[in-house]
């Protein structure tokens, strides 16, 4: 059996995913169990399966999967300034509780790829996405980068979501991937599935 390659001789793919989509701006106490949030983190959950399915070599890659939360972008949103004020009120900090909730959902996906024999590493980005997204490639020597694209319902929503991921890839130093969540099938979750046992002499 061949020794697993050293993390420093691996392949380094990063994956970045939409924070909006991880952890929404607004915090709320049924947003965990909404629809919306439900269907949200699945497709972050297919975006990922759709990198393990086409990029990823278990056995000779290193994935960094981050997603970046920026406050101030999400300043004037109107969920936002209440959940700030209801904050004046009380002890938690909204953007430390969406930070966790982003850590939370990145470490379910990367127990995911554990499942299926890739290592991985997860972190929370704050700040400007595109700067920080930029920084983390650099910094980690990045050889691949996958990034989200929630795909908009209209012309003006299309434009609004390849935003950063435009910038982030025209401005990073390795070829990027540009993973556009509405056209992944659906079957493509099962990238994600854990291999099935192998049969041993002791189950004969």
């Amino acid at each position: 059996m061949s020794s697993p390659v050293p993390l420093s001789l691996r392949r380094k793919i990063v994956i970045a995913l939409d924070g909006d989509h991880v952890a929404p701006p607004t915090v709320a106490p049924d947003t965990e169990s909404s629809p919306e949030h439900a269907q949200n983190r699945f497709l972050s959950f297919k975006t990922v399966a759709w990198c393990k399915a086409n990029l990823v070599r278990p056995n000779t890659d290193h994935v960094f999967l981050i997603t970046a939360i920026d406050p101030i972008a999400n300043t004037f949103d109107g969920g936002v300034i209440s959940t700030m004020w209801n904050s004046l009120v009380g002890t938690q900090d909204p953007h430390v509780d969406r930070v966790k909730e982003a850590e939370a959902a990145l470490r379910r996906l990367a127990e995911a790829l554990h499942a299926t024999g890739v290592s991985c590493t997860i972190e929370v980005l704050r700040g400007p996405v595109v700067e920080m997204v930029r920084e983390y490639v650099h910094v980690h020597r990045g050889e691949i980068l996958a990034v989200q694209v929630v795909g908009g319902r209209s012309k003006v929503a299309e434009a609004v979501a390849y935003a950063w991921p435009e910038l982030v890839a025209r401005d990073v130093a390795c070829p990027t991937v540009l993973v556009k969540t509405s056209d992944l099938p659906e079957n493509i979750a099962t990238a994600l599935d854990p291999p099935l046992p192998t049969a041993t002499t002791e189950d004969n």
